[in-house]
């Protein structure tokens, strides 16, 4: 296991082309509590033409730019320098940060053996803060127990997450922006360790607690669960935007279940598309609460369908 304090490119590796980007609105990230504009009633869906994808994140806009210089690192890294930046590393272990103002760019993490990892990359305290952009993460050894990207106070973009239980899984107190992301392809086992031999419930995003959450962009696809879990299961969960996604999969696609731990506040589903690849041909399933599903419609042009637990 090594500190890293800094990290530079030195041998050519091949990375993705990229040819277009989505354009979203641009949403400055504070590490402080975010507050969203205040959200009404649920609104009818209304039927919509059929909608194409190609414009969403993919392999040709996401994860490292062709091109790109990597160094090969072996070895886990814990990043304990404020304002360190790795930057062309492609690291074959796990990356813990502890550290403020941290980058991650133009990188490719990898893990290894398990020996007691949760994440690729995990920034879990509020003492450590991450920008993460133009990064693949996927592990060289798929296991039950590994998830993607883990933590609180994340600013990730143009990620390329792929082959973990769950690729994006959030908690403490939030601050949180995934924006322009691929989340695809998620691990899953029919009889898993994790959950006593039974299936794997692995989401696109799992979101536990906090607030201020900006899912912004994305293109989320291929979980058996969810394809987006809300709950409140490490604490109150407020004040979270799901907008200008593709969304597929899951049982239903997004998830919003406070546990009976009071109902949520402030939860924006608005201007998303929708796949048809849930499992009962549903788009949202919820309980009550201050959850608003506004202008959003589906790819073969239906009305998205909202259930209630």
């Amino acid at each position: 296991m090594h500190d890293i304090t800094a990290a530079t490119a030195t041998s050519p590796v091949a990375g993705r082309r990229r040819s277009f980007r989505i354009a979203v609105a641009a949403t400055a990230l504070a590490f402080a509590a975010t507050i969203l504009p205040a959200t009404g009633a649920t609104g009818a869906p209304e039927a919509q033409a059929a909608v194409a994808t190609d414009s969403f994140p993919g392999a040709h806009n996401t994860g490292v730019p062709a091109g790109t210089q990597l160094r090969v690192h072996r070895g886990d890294l814990v990043i304990t320098r404020p304002g360190t930046v790795i930057d062309g590393l492609d690291v074959h272990g796990y990356v813990e940060v502890r550290a403020k103002d941290v980058t991650i760019r133009n990188s490719i993490i990898r893990g290894g053996a398990a020996s007691g990892h949760s994440a690729l990359v995990r920034s879990a305290s509020d003492g450590a803060s991450l920008t993460i952009t133009d990064s693949e993460l996927v592990p060289n050894v798929q296991r039950h127990s590994i998830n993607g990207l883990m933590g609180w106070n994340i600013d990730a973009r143009r990620l390329d997450i792929h082959h973990v239980i769950d690729p994006a899984h959030f908690f403490g107190s939030g601050n949180v922006q995934l924006r322009d992301s691929w989340i695809h392809d998620n691990l899953h086992y029919v009889n898993d360790p994790s959950w006593g031999g039974k299936p794997s419930h692995d989401d696109g995003i799992q979101i536990q607690s906090g607030s201020g959450y900006w899912i912004t962009g994305n293109r989320i696809e291929g979980a058996t669960n969810a394809g987006i879990m809300i709950t409140q299961d490490a604490g109150r969960t407020a004040n979270i935007m799901i907008r200008d996604n593709f969304l597929d999969g899951g049982g239903c696609t997004i998830n919003a279940h406070d546990k009976g731990k009071g109902a949520f506040s402030n939860i924006d589903i608005r201007d998303n598309v929708f796949g048809t690849d849930s499992k009962y041909n549903c788009q949202l399933i919820r309980t009550a609460g201050d959850i608003t599903f506004t202008n959003n419609s589906m790819v073969d042009g239906r009305q998205p369908r909202v259930n209630s637990h």
